[in-house]
């Protein structure tokens, strides 16, 4: 199991834990704050560029992490992050050489502000929201020669080795969010999610659509 699997792992457990802290008695959300953590799965999608390259995503698992304010027990505002890394191959269209044949994995972050509406106040309540965010990619491509890097360390000395910057973009998006929260007692919930998130990237001929289903064990305060 890669590092990534057991993070997640590890939080599903911590968060099941919170299932036994006690009973769910009813008490306000209102102007309450919250963090939660959690596991999310972004599925699979294809995506072609205006030139004809394409490029084919792999379904992945990934992290989030949610902290927001409860401005009454119905509405309320909140700013995420996730990080996925994710598998693909791609068919890219060159003037020389046609069509190459690529694969590998890049590393996709999301930082979003997103307003919430739930639909009741109780223990379980269904809740809709949308909102707007910043997508980060790293594609793990080199662009650029080889870089030495230095730093000291108090057991080996000076370590020092070579690393090759690579190509990142970024864009715009936005999301649309549906979902069901469950509030195990005054301090702890757990909430089940589907997102759908739209990137404005340049370059492929629509606007991408990336399917998110996600499972988040917080905490008010």
């Amino acid at each position: 199991m890669d590092m990534k699997k057991k993070i997640i792992v590890t939080i599903l457990v911590c968060g099941t834990l919170c299932m036994g802290l006690g009973s769910a008695d009813a008490q306000n959300r209102g102007d309450r704050w919250e963090f939660s953590l959690g596991g999310l799965y972004q599925f699979s999608e294809d995506l072609e560029t205006n030139l004809g390259s394409t490029l084919e995503t792999d379904g992945e698992l990934g992290l989030i992490v949610d902290f927001g304010y409860n401005i009454d027990d119905h509405l309320a505002v909140n700013f995420g992050f996730t990080y996925t890394g994710v598998g693909y191959d791609a068919n890219v269209v060159t003037e020389e050489d046609g069509v190459i044949g690529i694969s590998g994995s890049f590393d996709q972050m999301v930082f979003s502000a997103n307003a919430i509406y739930h639909f009741g106040d109780g223990w379980v309540t269904p809740y809709i929201g949308a909102g707007i965010g910043y997508t980060w990619i790293d594609t793990n491509i080199p662009n650029g020669p080889s870089q030495g890097v230095c730093w000291w360390d108090p057991w080996w000395g000076w370590v020092c080795y070579e690393t090759y910057p690579t190509k990142t973009v970024d864009a715009f998006s936005y999301q649309a969010i549906l979902g069901v929260r469950y509030e195990f007692n005054p301090m702890n919930f757990m909430k089940f999610s589907y997102t759908s998130q739209w990137m404005d990237f340049s370059g492929p001929s629509n606007t991408p659509r990336y399917d998110v289903i996600g499972i988040e064990f917080g905490w008010m305060f």
